[in-house]
């Protein structure tokens, strides 16, 4: 992604577009979208905040927060740096436990969970209680957002991203369905974290291996596969992950199951020969939200197609992406190792006299 689309370089943008627009006979109109960015901007930290609250309350440690543009993260004094992640723009705050313990961040775990709501509700009466006697504008802004953002966290609802109302329960109910997803949580944090793959926690990488494949595990997927390309090679790296590739892809389930579909599309173009019929099918089923899997697997296409101009183009782009991603997250340089590892096929006599079918 080009540096001028990143959150923090859009927002720029947006804000000199208004600033220039008050300007104009368009004044109120700038004014008024100004007011509702703001607005949403100061409930959406006032949320992450809560989180983080929450968090230290556990006894975790801060790691970083995100919300619109901005990102405040603590290596090792806080500081703030720019958002490049659009994933993150809506808000995410990420804090870590001291002690890897499942049973005790059942109990702990909830507290950082309930934060945001619970700030989000305070937020709420004392907007609701200004705007009760200014009648001003923006507290009616405030009021209004922070209720929305409450009922959208606080009711339970599972979806691609559960509720903090649903993960609450989930901890609440406790057992092996909480210890679960919790895991899956602290496995998530080392995958995106600075630390290339083969620096990751090997007990990490044991526990991984005690999870049992299923579609909201896939953070189990990634880690395994990283770590063994990282640190051994392919063949060992799509085994790991062979319950994974197994599992049955439906309408619900495509979405989390994207990356095992191109790793088994991978597996079909590294074969003498490629299934391209099934590659396309796997291909439907990706969404372009994951740039490097997308691209990567349009390359894939587009060589088996015979036009290796815009196959090594596309590997370009997606090495591009890789490259400038590994400055903030390890796992990039798995990506990188796996773009080339395709890139050595296409350029391998065996992959010009291969034969799709």
């Amino acid at each position: 992604m080009s540096k001028i689309f990143t959150p923090f370089y859009i927002c720029l943008l947006g804000i000199a577009l208004l600033i220039g627009f008050s300007f104009t006979s368009h004044a109120d109109k700038a004014f008024s979208i100004g007011l509702v960015a703001a607005c949403a901007f100061i409930v959406l930290f006032i949320h992450e905040l809560g989180h983080v609250i929450g968090g230290k309350l556990a006894g975790y440690t801060f790691l970083f927060l995100t919300v619109g543009p901005i990102t405040i993260e603590k290596s090792p004094a806080l500081k703030i740096v720019p958002n490049q992640s659009w994933l993150a723009f809506g808000g995410l705050a990420s804090c870590m436990p001291d002690e890897i313990n499942l049973t005790k961040m059942v109990k702990k775990h909830k507290w950082f969970v309930a934060g945001g709501p619970v700030f989000t509700l305070i937020a709420f009466v004392i907007s609701l209680s200004i705007w009760a006697m200014t009648k001003a504008e923006m507290d009616m802004m405030l009021t209004v957002l922070n209720l929305a953002i409450f009922f959208a966290t606080a009711i339970p609802f599972k979806g691609t991203f559960n509720s903090d109302g649903s993960v609450f329960l989930l901890l609440h109910k406790g057992g092996k369905e909480a210890e679960t997803y919790l895991a899956g949580l602290i496995l998530l944090k080392e995958v995106m974290s600075p630390r290339t793959p083969s620096e990751w926690d090997e007990q990490l990488i044991q526990e991984a291996y005690k999870t049992e494949a299923s579609p909201e595990a896939m953070t189990t997927a990634f880690l395994l596969f990283y770590y063994h390309l990282m640190n051994s090679n392919y063949e060992q790296a799509s085994e790991s992950i062979a319950a994974f590739k197994k599992l049955p892809i439906t309408n619900k389930t495509k979405f989390r199951l994207q990356f095992a579909s191109h790793i088994r599309q991978i597996d079909s173009f590294l074969s003498l020969e490629p299934d391209l019929t099934l590659i396309k099918t796997l291909h439907s089923n990706m969404y372009t939200i994951d740039k490097v899997s997308y691209k990567r697997s349009e390359a894939i296409l587009a060589y088996l197609n015979r036009d290796a101009e815009k196959a090594y183009s596309l590997l370009d782009e997606v090495e591009r992406t890789c490259r400038k991603g590994s400055t903030q997250y390890g796992y990039f340089h798995a990506e990188l190792k796996l773009t080339e590892i395709i890139r050595n096929r296409m350029d391998s006599q065996n992959a010009q006299d291969c034969k799709a079918i």
